[in-house]
């Protein structure tokens, strides 16, 4: 499949904003000497387009805030909010008061105008959800904008700065769950960064991998959030979350009465009218039976079950023998991915490495990853990891760990 964006896909949007966010930090960096300007400075064009560089800059660019974190608000509906939030902390020493007052300067000009940081902010993310429809095949948009700024007056004083979007169709949504993660690539993360995934709505954690994240709460299932944070790098399609769905009839436009306890009555009317149209056509047609019909028909032998006819005249509708024999071709399109991944392993001794199933169907790193992590969970394969390779096996071909799997 073709990425073209997507190579370090949330990286390219952290590293455009923090690029721009982390001029702000340069207003209370100055001694007080120094004058005050509200000005962001512009950030060098093309920093942020190159991904083979995204990884290196995200780590350099952020230093001048304590502390960033990226919140990820998902959605019954598949869309997330995603709101970046840098934290600068104005510490009891004696530039502590000119640090405050340079960022509350920039802070005006913040809210005043839409400044280039916020326009860089809004094309970026737009860019971001392109190259996601690209890669998960959903359709995306980036909408409903906002900004802030303020200081918090905590223990320690912080100025705070938040832009944050709405990413609709952002996690897979499916009949039992929702799944986020197959939009992520290779995500990085600094010593000061931080991800955090929150359950909206009625939605409920099932799973989590990594499963190091930390959260509140006596279990997973009761959380309202997930946090990794810290120096890591995630690998593809991760991190990733499955949420459990909330019941069908909690969820709609106002019409849960309808998908609630009226949807019974109907049902039952909806049974009673079928049984009362096949009752009159049957009458219809053969009529009130009389006692020499019956007669007759006792005399008659019960013809063999299936209609099916004895003697040299029997004969067999082509039509139903077409039909069956149609039945036992094997469809491929009909094959679930798990089936497709189980034929091909299968086709290929019992064992594969999981690249070459990455190449044999021409599925994303990000989608095999994840439908490989579920197989294991159900018990259809193992993995076992070989230096830099994942080796895939069905039960009873499983390589020994002493020895290189595709050693003969």
């Amino acid at each position: 499949m073709n990425r073209p964006g997507s190579v370090g896909l949330v990286v390219l949007l952290v590293l455009s904003s923090v690029l721009a966010v982390g001029t702000t930090a340069s207003l209370a960096a100055g001694g007080p000497g120094d004058a005050v300007s509200t000005t962001p400075v512009e950030p060098q064009t093309g920093a942020a387009i190159a991904p083979q560089d995204s990884r290196g800059l995200l780590r350099q660019e952020t230093r001048e805030f304590d502390n960033t974190t990226f919140e990820i608000r998902v959605h019954e509906n598949g869309s997330a909010t995603w709101t970046f939030r840098y934290e600068q902390r104005f510490t009891d020493d004696e530039n502590a008061t000119r640090t405050r007052e340079n960022f509350e300067a920039f802070a005006e000009e913040f809210r005043a105008n839409e400044t280039g940081l916020y326009d860089r902010f809004t094309n970026q993310s737009r860019e971001l959800t392109r190259a996601g429809m690209q890669e998960s095949g959903r359709e995306m948009e980036a909408t409903n904008f906002r900004r802030s700024v303020r200081v918090e007056d905590q223990f320690t004083p912080t100025g705070v700065v938040e832009m944050s979007f709405t990413w609709t169709n952002f996690a897979d949504v499916q009949d039992d769950r929702i799944v986020v993660g197959d939009v992520f690539d290779g995500v990085p993360l600094s010593a000061d960064q931080a991800i955090v995934i929150e359950a909206a709505g009625d939605l409920t954690f099932r799973s989590i991998e990594p499963d190091d994240a930390q959260y509140a709460g006596g279990s997973l299932t009761d959380a309202e959030s997930v946090r990794w944070s810290g120096k890591r790098e995630f690998i593809d399609g991760r991190p990733r979350v499955v949420f459990d769905r909330p019941d069908s009839a909690a969820i709609g436009d106002g019409n849960a009465g309808l998908l609630g306890g009226n949807l019974v009555p109907i049902l039952v009317g909806v049974l009673l009218l079928v049984v009362g149209v096949v009752a009159a056509v049957w009458y219809r047609r053969y009529g009130p039976i009389s006692d020499g019909e019956s007669a007759s028909d006792d005399a008659e032998p019960t013809p063999p079950a299936g209609g099916a006819a004895t003697g040299a005249g029997s004969t067999v509708d082509p039509a139903t023998d077409a039909a069956d024999d149609s039945e036992s071709i094997p469809n491929e399109e009909l094959l679930t991915d798990e089936d497709r991944v189980v034929k091909l392993i299968r086709e290929n001794g019992g064992r594969m490495k999981q690249v070459n199933i990455v190449e044999d169907t021409g599925w994303s790193k990000s989608k095999v990853s994840m439908l490989l992590s579920d197989m294991e969970e159900e018990g259809t394969i193992s993995k076992l990891r070989v230096g830099r390779e994942n080796i895939i096996s069905l039960e009873g071909f499983e390589p020994e760990a002493t020895k290189s799997p595709f050693e003969e």
